[in-house]
């Protein structure tokens, strides 16, 4: 006899938790002129600050410029996007600031993040029995078996229960001097978590030996 799983529909589900990007830019001027957005600066450095689950080397490569580079005001918004988005693809969520220090034709660049905490995994869903039933059986009464099993409407169910069950079920049987095969069928009628058992009882002459 064997025990076919219960749990066919996996209840085990992994969360793949939704990173978040919020990107904000602050500039700070030594000089009174302001450059055009489409003006070229001469990028003196770029720092980062704050990272501890993406490394610092992966952060400049989307940020994609070098000191001594040629770079806009509207590159370096693209640059920041360009991090929210390998942020996204770790999922890890994070909040960015790209704090821009202009003097004349130069332009220094900090990026600094503030990274959000793991998302905790999901835990499995717990399966509710909403109905257990016997088929099939005529020399032990449905009352015996009910008193012989553990699981209950409303009750949880597990493989590891529905195993109990199981060699309740074969110790009755041969404890009457009754052969029996058996298989336990589950369903789910709505869909989800919520599981109909019938144990389906093929009685025999007598117990095997």
């Amino acid at each position: 006899m064997s025990l076919r799983p219960l749990l066919a529909r996996s209840v085990l589900s992994v969360s793949l938790a939704v990173a978040s990007f919020a990107g904000t830019a602050a500039t700070e001027y030594a000089f009174a002129a302001v450059p055009a957005p489409n003006v070229p600066l001469k990028l003196m450095s770029v720092a980062v600050q704050g990272n501890s689950r993406v490394p610092t080397a992966d952060i400049l490569q989307a940020f994609g410029y070098h000191a001594g580079d040629k770079v806009t005001r509207n590159e370096l918004d693209a640059s920041q996007k360009r991090i929210g988005e390998l942020y996204s693809s770790r999922n890890v969520g994070t909040s960015l600031e790209e704090r821009l220090r202009i003097s004349g034709d130069g332009v220094a660049v900090k990026i600094i993040l503030e990274e959000q905490a793991a998302s905790a995994p999901a835990q499995p869903t717990a399966l509710v029995l909403d109905k257990v039933a016997f088929q099939g059986n005529k020399k032990v009464s449905t009352a015996d078996l009910e008193a012989a099993t553990k699981l209950r409407a409303g009750g949880p169910v597990s493989n590891e229960l529905l195993s109990a069950d199981q060699q309740a079920i074969q110790g009755l049987y041969k404890a009457k001097n009754v052969g029996v095969s058996f298989q336990p069928q589950a369903t789910y009628p709505n869909h989800d978590q919520h599981v109909v058992l019938v144990w389906v009882i093929n009685e025999q002459d007598k117990a095997a030996n």
